[in-house]
């Protein structure tokens, strides 16, 4: 099976070195991730600049452009014959309405858009606490097992949100859930003529058992998106 990597932190950010190891067992891997840190920039794509890319080494390509033009590229031309696009290990949440702001949500959703499966992988984390990639990596196993059983439908994708501060040892369950669309505490600090916000991620509203509250519970939160849900 050929997986194509990518992210919106950077083709050298630690989550998608993460990811790289974790799946290192369950195909050739293909890795065609922005050259630069795009984080938020939702489903944007580049249709009247070139799109610079660079090979790093082999079978991974350093892409001058967004997460959604690397799907595009990757799925057009470096890695036509992909199986399953996996996009991650996002270096924060992308819960409930962050789908639609989120860069590698759109990369995920992107490869859809081309009839390829895909998951995007996401480590929420509660405040300035040190990200845990070992446990990242055992927890994302765990979803690629579970992919296998039941992949993603063509279509469709999953976005997959890791809880905080789980211990490498530990084994979260896994919870398939809906979407929450509540909407953020979006709160801003005036200061003169500037706007600085000042939204805390955790003190958002939540909707029982729907993905926001499964993973700020500790549980790790599956929600199967598809191209008719607008998400």
């Amino acid at each position: 099976m050929k997986l194509m990597l990518t992210n919106d932190d950077g083709i050298d950010a630690a989550g998608i070195a993460a990811l790289e190891r974790a799946v290192a067992d369950y195909g050739d891997i293909v890795v065609v991730a922005p050259q630069e840190h795009h984080s938020g920039c939702g489903h944007r794509v580049n249709t009247d600049m070139p799109v610079p890319t660079r090979l790093d080494a082999e079978n991974r390509h350093a892409i001058g452009g967004t997460p959604a033009d690397c799907t595009r590229v990757g799925l057009l031309h470096l890695a036509p014959d992909t199986s399953l696009v996996l996009s991650g290990i996002n270096e924060g949440g992308n819960l409930g309405v962050d789908v639609f702001m989120s860069g590698t949500v759109a990369a995920a959703r992107e490869a859809a858009l081309f009839g390829t499966p895909a998951i995007a992988f996401s480590q929420y984390r509660n405040g300035p606490i040190e990200f845990n990639w070992e446990a990242a990596i055992v927890m994302a196993r765990r979803v690629m097992d579970l992919a296998r059983q039941r992949p993603p439908q063509p279509g469709s994708f999953w976005n997959v949100n890791f809880p905080s501060g789980i211990d490498d040892a530990n084994e979260p369950e896994i919870v398939f859930c809906p979407l929450d669309t509540t909407h953020h505490a979006v709160r801003y600090e005036i200061d003169g003529d500037h706007f600085h916000y000042r939204g805390v991620y955790h003190e958002r509203g939540r909707t029982p058992d729907h993905d926001v509250d499964v993973c700020f519970s500790g549980r790790i939160s599956v929600t199967e998106l598809t191209l008719t849900n607008h998400a």
